[in-house]
């Protein structure tokens, strides 16, 4: 069970809710803070005081008067008006991570939402209900409006949405399927459900807990690398990663050393062999680097997803009352995504040279052609020269995703709103490059233990785990075979496998 409190939410709880469909549960502190919010707002209708989106239009329409008679309707036409959104649905684990994130902001009990309105919501995610939500056509200001809007439209009985593991339903009919009844959507319902930042963070909670588990098992896949190529071990000793004592890059260097002990290759300097190239020689701090931007994406994300991303903002306890906040614009968010995403593309770089160096007979060490096997003939087999073809391109895919989204800022809403985040791209971009690295650490693993197996050498005591599990999903390959087969198997045993370590 995760209990809300708007305070407290981790990347684990999103994880585990999202994907997991862990139960949710918000405290008995947080419904009696939304409870009294509800009402102070109710007091503030009362009083007549104007207050953006409620008594007034959205938008640059906020110096239209709308009446309580007109309260109703105006909630819901903002959810079908701003439901606007286009392109592929978003998964169930991102669409859970988003309702999870909106109703931990709305448990902070600063959002005016109704209590009614906040329980049918987290029914939603305990009964299994999954509205369809196109993945394009929100900015990061004023909201991740339209999918979120998308996100809630079952709520008022419109929109789609699945029950469990079945089909896409009529929201009305998935709810009532779930034995969930609608709400009444009125007072500040549709703008409280829709005015975060929660497209950004519901993806990119995901995405940097999946770099989390992204960068050890790099590491760990660079050591079967140093291992096949005989790598000098004094890159990553002590002594040298603190004359340069970046966190990240004394981390990565202390599990090099660690992942190495009792290796029969990776040695001291040796007359012969005192440099290497820098795919082996700077990986403390190339991937140092890395874990250092995914700590700091955690960081931050964490501080957002507890976070009023709202406006108005309402704080009983204070008498604040504020239609003038800008915490629903996204670019704190999406600026660390933007990073992450760029950190990752250097992991996935350094990760395709050291494949590139493994099949190259120039520069392996000994090791056959495109390791193919001895028992192979040369020429009928081509051994690993094409799965290095498939990592050159996914890093070229990379690197087309490089732009960061976050300068590029459109004006909308007839310039009122002259400045927008992109966060959401940011977001999806951490998504996109995060996977495009599993695939070429996959693939260097692939080849690494391929290497490996060739050199006739055991892996060292810490790394024989990924060995054996590299070759539980695809034995050695002695006559070619359907490698992107291959590559598939390694991919889902080395994310397994990363998982269980984080």
């Amino acid at each position: 069970m995760v209990e809300l409190d708007g305070k407290n939410l981790t990347i684990s709880d999103v994880v585990r809710v999202a994907r997991e469909r862990a139960p949710v549960t918000l405290s008995d502190k947080s419904w009696s803070n939304v409870a009294e919010c509800e009402a102070f707002l109710e007091s503030l209708i009362d009083e007549g005081r104007p207050i953006y989106g409620v008594t007034t239009g959205f938008g640059a329409l906020d110096g239209r008067a709308v009446s309580r008679a007109d309260n109703r309707q105006q909630q819901v036409n903002l959810l079908k008006s701003h439901s606007a959104a286009v392109g592929e649905p978003m998964t169930e684990g991102t669409v859970r991570a988003m309702m999870l994130i909106r109703a931990n902001a709305l448990g902070s009990g600063q959002s005016g939402v109704h209590t009614q309105t906040l329980e049918a919501l987290v029914a939603m995610l305990n009964e299994g209900v999954t509205p369809r939500v196109p993945r394009k056509g929100s900015v990061g200001a004023c909201g991740d409006l339209a999918p979120l809007a998308h996100s809630v439209l079952p709520l008022a009985g419109m929109g789609y949405a699945k029950h469990g593991d079945g089909d896409w339903l009529p929201g009305d009919v998935a709810m009532s399927k779930a034995g969930i009844g609608l709400p009444d959507i009125s007072g500040r319902d549709g703008i409280a459900l829709i005015n975060g930042t929660e497209q950004t963070t519901g993806i990119g909670v995901l995405a940097a807990y999946d770099a989390q588990c992204l960068v050890p098992l790099a590491e760990a896949v660079a050591c079967l690398t140093m291992e096949a190529l005989g790598a000098v071990s004094d890159s990553f000793d002590e002594l040298t990663a603190l004359t340069k004592p970046h966190a990240g890059q004394v981390a990565t260097a202390s599990n090099l050393r660690e992942l190495t002990s009792g290796s029969e290759t990776v040695l001291p300097p040796r007359p012969d062999r005192l440099r290497d190239a820098l795919s082996m020689r700077c990986i403390p701090q190339v991937l140092g680097s890395t874990r250092d931007a995914v700590e700091h994406a955690v960081r931050t994300l964490e501080v957002e997803i507890n976070s009023v991303n709202d406006n108005p903002i309402f704080g009983v306890a204070d008498g604040l009352v504020t239609s003038n906040s800008g915490n629903f614009h996204g670019q704190r968010a999406g600026e660390v995504l933007d990073y992450l995403a760029n950190s990752l593309i250097s992991l996935a770089v350094i990760s395709e040279r050291r494949s590139a160096r493994l099949v190259d007979e120039n520069l392996n060490g000994g090791l056959p052609a495109f390791l193919i096997h001895p028992q192979a003939s040369e020429g009928r087999n081509n051994g690993m020269m094409i799965v290095q073809y498939t990592a050159a391109s996914l890093v070229a895919e990379a690197r087309l995703n490089s732009i960061p989204a976050t300068i590029q800022s459109i004006p909308t809403c007839a310039n009122t709103e002259d400045h927008v985040p992109m966060s959401p791209l940011a977001a999806q971009r951490a998504e996109t490059i995060v996977d495009i690295a599993f695939n070429v650490v996959a693939i260097e693993g692939l080849i690494a233990a391929q290497a490996i197996d060739l050199k006739g050498i055991a892996p060292a005591p810490r790394l024989r785990p990924l060995y054996d599990c590299i070759r539980s999903a695809a034995p050695i390959m002695i006559e070619d075979r359907i490698v992107g087969e291959d590559i598939a198997a390694v991919r889902e045993a080395l994310q397994t496998f990363a998982n269980q370590a984080v």
